[in-house]
């Protein structure tokens, strides 16, 4: 399906720089003129950038990522720590994210090109009229979770109504679902705020997580926890979504083919040989260790390769999980109308 910012004047010139930055050789991206673009197609300044992209020059772009360095998005990092970027004709910087950075603002604010968030992060700036598109998905399961401690009685979302402090983040759709569907209430909510003492000194408290992360530093303390992934619980939303603006995806196709091209590359290579980027976090993230990364590497397979990305690569994703989604948030009231999938979502560049 052609999406409304594929036009045709810059799928053609895509085309042709598509090959330029996926030659094997210097000779053949030399070989690539503005003759062999069709100027007579594209405006002004799309041949520009494609003659700079054929003389040699790199394409700048700012990625914002949901977290602190992480392995948890080890394509991102491979692609740089290879020079996947650079072989695609791009000079990107990468920020970290954070509790108090907003990728979607900064993103949004044209700051940075490309940012990172949960699909339906994603889908509450585009009904706030953020027009957002997302155009990669890391997880095809989201890591996010309740835990809970291990010796509780607790097997199914409905046992956490027995009495438990539930902590997750303010606005979180995922809550406002498990209210609507298990036998949870709105007052056994608390606050998360990442401090992890509160629940380590209450058997009672259950918190949102990452079962990438947190069950693993708990366990070095001592604190072993049992855990109910959010996924399971009929609310599906892809994990670390990337994104863009439709306006730079409709000036810049080119550009985001060849940042998914560098990503997929990364994720591939990281699937192959995930320790090889291990050093390379630890050099960002100081705090990281090799045993935290081989721990949430083991959680990530399933998640990030299983699911469609078996059959369809990392990254897919489905018209069908987003509608399923965007009804989910309308039925809440967290998002005002139903919003069209396609006008969400593209996997035009997920070749």
């Amino acid at each position: 399906m052609l999406k409304k910012w594929m036009k045709k004047p810059t799928f053609l010139v895509s085309l042709t720089l598509l090959f330029a930055l996926t030659a094997c050789g210097e000779e053949a991206v030399e070989e690539v003129t503005t003759e062999d673009i069709e100027v007579e197609t594209a405006d002004e300044s799309e041949v520009v950038e494609s003659e700079n992209v054929a003389a040699g020059e790199l394409f700048e772009m700012k990625q914002i990522t949901s977290w602190f360095p992480q392995v948890e998005n080890a394509g991102q990092y491979y692609a740089a720590m290879e020079g996947f970027y650079e072989e695609a004709g791009l000079d990107m910087t990468t920020e970290p994210g954070g509790p108090q950075v907003s990728s979607i603002s900064i993103v949004s604010s044209g700051s940075a090109q490309i940012g990172m968030a949960q699909a339906d992060q994603v889908l509450y700036a585009i009904n706030e009229g953020i027009p957002l598109v997302a155009f990669f998905a890391n997880f095809q399961t989201t890591p996010q979770g309740i835990m809970f401690h291990e010796d509780q009685p607790i097997e199914s979302f409905n046992d956490l109504a027995n009495g438990y402090e539930i902590y997750t983040a303010a606005g979180a759709g995922y809550w406002e679902y498990l209210v609507s569907q298990y036998d949870i209430e709105q007052d056994q909510n608390r606050v998360y705020t990442g401090d992890s003492s509160t629940f380590v000194s209450n058997d009672m408290a259950a918190s949102q997580m990452y079962v990438t992360s947190e069950p693993f530093y708990l366990q070095e303390q001592g604190v072993p926890t049992g855990h109910l992934l959010i996924a399971d619980s009929g609310y599906s939303p892809y994990g670390d979504v990337l994104f863009t603006t439709e306006a730079f995806m409709e000036e810049h196709p080119e550009m985001i083919q060849a940042y998914v091209n560098a990503i997929t590359n990364g994720w591939e290579a990281f699937k192959e040989d995930p320790e090889k980027v291990y050093e390379y976090i630890i050099e960002l993230e100081p705090e990281k260790t090799v045993e935290q990364m081989n721990y949430a590497t083991e959680q990530m397979e399933e998640l990030v390769f299983g699911g469609d990305a078996v059959e369809h690569g990392v990254g897919y994703m489905t018209e069908d999980r987003w509608e399923t989604l965007i009804e989910q948030l309308y039925e809440l009231e967290l998002i005002d109308s139903l919003i069209p999938a396609t006008d969400v979502f593209t996997t035009e560049f997920l070749n």
